[in-house]
């Protein structure tokens, strides 16, 4: 879709922030709410935009650990393992696709207790030959959704840098929450612009009360409201999956910051284990990639980098974590 200006500004406002009234995004774009409204409209009739989520912080619903399992096994083998591990881990697994391995899953646990029993109990299946995990040092903010490039600017408006909030710190605190409170959660994960009223007209309740319950939840258990693009509409063709080895973590903050200058950086989190950092870069083609890996290798205190491509996904950024709730 040829996506103008005035699109590629209601699309990263959105992003930034999917519950900025339409009011709000006439004034930033120069046009009428009538107008916001109509282009927001044909966005979603191209499946430019796919869906309105809330990324959901895993670790403030009672899941400490996030994980990387790869393993390795025969081609002929991949459904029965697959099959195995959705039997074992069941909505805490989430399943993906890197080409290192045969079957690639991300899995939630409570405690890191858990990890040594779970490899313990992969590596005694029968047609498994190796696995390999990564440990997430953090599973909230790890979108960098201003980094993704929209539209004929390719760099940040004005408008955009003041709306920009990233906390310094992310939350590991478990939030008590009631059904209510997650009743209310579930819905905005899946509809964060839907109004207070009509959340309080399906659940039966005051919207007084659930603008305080949304309150107490904002920031800790839902973290960003957002909006998920068909990143293939507005011309990427791969995702470059980065597993960055550092020579010195104690240089990691200056190295993560280099990272993210890097334009379509749009995923950056730090692991443990054999790898870092772990990143993801959008490409639209082999020249982007190119000079996005020459920006990487000259980052000073990088050791090694490991890049693999896939396709596109079909939404971004993913609900991943909503399902838990």
């Amino acid at each position: 879709m040829d996506i103008d200006e005035t699109n590629a500004t209601i699309l990263r406002t959105l992003l930034l922030d999917s519950r900025t009234s339409l009011t709000e995004i006439a004034k930033i774009c120069g046009i009428t709410p009538a107008a916001v409204r109509m282009r927001v409209l044909r966005l979603k009739e191209a499946e430019v935009i796919k869906r309105e989520i809330t990324i959901v912080n895993p670790h403030s619903i009672g899941y400490k650990c996030v994980v990387n399992i790869g393993i390795k096994t025969a081609v002929e083998n991949e459904k029965e393992v697959t099959e195995f591990l959705k039997n074992k881990f069941g909505e805490t697994a989430i399943f993906g696709f890197l080409p290192k391995y045969n079957v690639f899953v991300v899995v939630l646990m409570n405690n890191m207790q858990e990890l040594a029993a779970i490899i313990e109990d992969l590596e005694a299946h029968p047609k498994v030959k190796r696995v390999e995990t990564m440990i997430w040092a953090e599973a909230a903010y790890l979108e960098h959704v201003e980094n993704l490039r929209i539209g004929p600017k390719l760099n940040l408006m004005k408008s955009d840098e003041g709306r920009i909030r990233r906390p310094n710190v992310v939350s590991v605190e478990e939030v008590e929450m009631d059904e209510t409170d997650r009743q209310i959660a579930r819905i905005l994960t899946n509809h964060s612009r839907i109004s207070f009223n009509r959340i309080a007209d399906q659940l039966k309740i005051s919207t007084k009360n659930v603008i305080q319950r949304y309150r107490r939840l904002k920031g800790t258990v839902l973290t960003h409201f957002t909006v998920s693009l068909d990143l293939t509409k507005l011309g990427y063709t791969a995702f470059a999956f980065i597993f960055i080895k550092v020579a010195n973590r104690g240089r990691m903050s200056e190295i993560y910051s280099q990272l993210l200058q890097i334009p379509n950086m749009a995923v950056a989190f730090r692991m443990l284990g054999a790898y870092d950092l772990n990143a993801t870069l959008f490409v639209k083609n082999f020249d982007e990639l190119f000079d996005a890996t020459e920006r990487m290798r000259r980052i000073t205190g990088i050791d090694a980098i490991d890049t693999y491509l896939t396709p596109v996904w079909p939404e971004w950024p993913p609900n991943l974590f909503g399902q838990l709730l």
